[in-house]
């Protein structure tokens, strides 16, 4: 006898299996579509960091948007269909660089469409007007169809910022339609693209701290510099630069640099022979607006060693120019104070063999004593130059002891009466008082500084002029000229405003002479220099004495210095300080 199964039973079955078919298939689909979305969504991810690490492998350290831009735009066939891919960057000097990678051929009516759209999005961009001629246009990929009717039917912009200002354009063009309005890849491509420009701004900040840092240091340089890239623009030039090469614009171009040296040296030259060659080029004297310039042409590279630019330095040897000078003056003057004396001597001496001169006692006695004038003037310029050199090393020394300023004052005004007299000058002196009747101070030393002024005064006063010797104290944080004047004391040239540091006897020399220009009056101190009124009385002088003075003073812990006015006069002073009063010394 057969089993009988209940029809009810294999229904109940039946839909049971049907039911779990249903959801098994269900969860199939589910499972498979996220396993497929999971799947899209790491090759995205993986797509996209790929593209990341080769903008970070190929760019590096470059600020080059185009060169970004060429990478993003050469991947983009693994993220999406297209049919072109463009990119428009405006350039510094007003130009648009446009370029087109063609992925199939189209005709050139719609590289042109796509051209006149991003004119349109790129002058709203950047709020500037820009024309089709002001593209420079470039394509690659595959050739133009010229038989090709297709229109653009998907389009999309993406806008290039770094630091949150406009950089460029990049747009996506296709010829079928609809395939942008919704796509993830699209959503991925704004990801790789703002992740690339926030990548180049960070760098971008950090280079302009790093340029911040060289341009303070640049500037500070006491020496003119700038460095020039590969194509000649200019990425660092200091203020001393601007000064030195006399350029007026405010923000100086390499233009505005080449300008300035045209008429003397050709720098774009040098800088390219510098590039070029690999080398140092180094130009010596260049005269420029009343300087002379060293002028040091470097090549850069980078460690890899690839060139970057030049670095020019710009090296005023304006001054060694004149010390150079002043030198060969000093030294040509220096030979010549000492062949006069020595010519002299020599005739005298050859006169001296003749028997006859022998026998003449007057001329004899004559000839004797212009020997020991001409030995002595030798012997008063080596002693000259010794105390000069004394004082540069640092070796002079002054002997202190007790003296009566007042009478030697009065002795070295008696002692040279006679040569002002023969020159027609009248020499006074006017010793107030108040001056101590003893002061420490260096006897001999006191006396040379006298001697200097006066002879000074004496050779550069014209006849009928008049000299006056003078000496007062000054107290401290005194104006000296306004204490001259209520003391009745007359000086050429007065100035107000040197005050006295501390209480001190202020001894002048001052004459109705030639008197200086405020140009020369701070050339004087100087072993190198004459000034012009020497060649105005047409009476020479080595210039030491000025140099010796000034030295002896401070080596007693005074000051020295002159007013004076062309054609008025000129008063030197120098200042001895005043501390506590030595007794005299006691006769024996």
């Amino acid at each position: 006898m057969l089993f009988e199964v209940p029809t009810q039973s294999v229904l109940f079955a039946a839909i049971f299996s049907g039911v779990v078919l249903i959801i098994f298939w269900i969860e199939y689909r589910r499972v498979r579509k996220r396993l497929f979305n999971r799947e899209k969504q790491i090759k995205r991810r993986m797509y996209e960091l790929s593209i990341l690490r080769e903008l970070g492998e190929r760019i590096g350290y470059s600020l080059n948007v185009q060169k970004i831009v060429d990478i993003i735009s050469g991947s983009l066939g693994k993220l999406l269909p297209y049919s072109i891919v463009a990119y428009m960057i405006p350039q510094e000097e007003g130009r648009l660089v446009f370029h087109v990678y063609l992925a199939e051929p189209i005709s050139k009516k719609f590289i042109s469409d796509v051209k006149s759209r991003m004119l349109k999005a790129i002058s709203t961009l950047f709020g500037k007007e820009y024309l089709e001629e002001d593209v420079d246009e470039s394509i690659s990929g595959t050739v133009t169809d010229p038989t090709s009717k297709e229109e653009i039917r998907s389009f999309f912009n993406i806008p290039i910022e770094i630091n949150q200002k406009p950089a460029g354009i990049l747009t996506v063009a296709a010829t079928k339609p609809n395939l942008y309005k919704t796509s993830e890849e699209v959503e991925i491509l704004y990801t790789i693209m703002n992740q690339a420009s926030e990548a180049v701004s960070k760098l971008e900040t950090v280079l302009e701290i790093e340029k911040g840092k060289l341009n303070s240091m640049v500037s500070s340089m006491a020496d003119g510099g700038l460095m020039g890239d590969q194509h000649n623009r200019v990425l660092v030039i200091n203020p001393k630069t601007v000064e030195m090469l006399g350029v007026k614009s405010k923000d100086p171009t390499i233009f505005d640099v080449l300008d300035a040296v045209a008429d003397r040296f050709d720098l774009r030259t040098k800088m390219e022979e510098s590039l070029k060659k690999e080398q140092i080029i180094v130009e010596d004297n260049i005269q420029l607006n009343n300087r002379f310039l060293q002028i040091l042409i470097s090549p850069v590279k980078d460690r890899k060693g690839e060139p970057l630019g030049t670095v020019v330095l710009f090296h005023d040897v304006t001054h060694e120019k004149e010390v150079e000078k002043m030198r060969d003056d000093f030294t040509s003057m220096m030979v010549h104070e000492l062949r006069s004396p020595l010519t002299g001597i020599r005739s005298i001496a050859t006169l001296l063999k003749n028997e006859q001169i022998k026998n003449e006692k007057q001329k004899y006695e004559e000839f004797i004593r212009l020997i020991s004038t001409n030995s002595n003037s030798m012997l008063d310029l080596v002693n000259d130059l010794l105390d000069v050199a004394k004082l540069e090393s640092g070796k002079f020394e002054v002997f202190k002891k007790p003296t009566d300023l007042r009478q030697l004052i009065k002795l070295r005004v008696e002692s040279l009466a006679s040569l002002a007299a023969e020159g027609n000058l009248v020499l006074e002196q006017k010793v107030l008082p108040e001056i101590p009747a003893v002061m420490n101070l260096d006897e001999n030393k006191i006396g040379q500084v006298l001697n200097n002024l006066l002879s000074n005064s004496i050779k550069f006063t014209p006849a009928g002029g008049r000299i006056m010797v003078s000496a007062m104290i000054c107290g401290k944080y005194q104006d000296m000229v306004q204490t001259a004047q209520t003391k009745e004391i007359t000086w050429q040239g007065l100035r107000h405003g040197v005050i006295c540091p501390v209480d001190a006897v202020v001894v002048t020399v001052s004459d109705t002479g030639y008197g200086m220009s405020q140009a020369d009056m701070t050339k004087l101190f100087n072993k190198f220099q004459q000034l012009a009124a020497s060649a105005k009385s047409e009476k020479k002088g080595t210039g030491l004495g000025l140099v010796i003075v000034k030295g002896i003073v401070e080596a007693h812990g005074g000051q020295v210095g002159v007013f004076s006015e062309e054609g008025k006069g000129t008063t030197f002073y120098f200042s001895l300080p005043l501390g506590e009063t030595p007794k005299p010394a006691a006769k024996s």
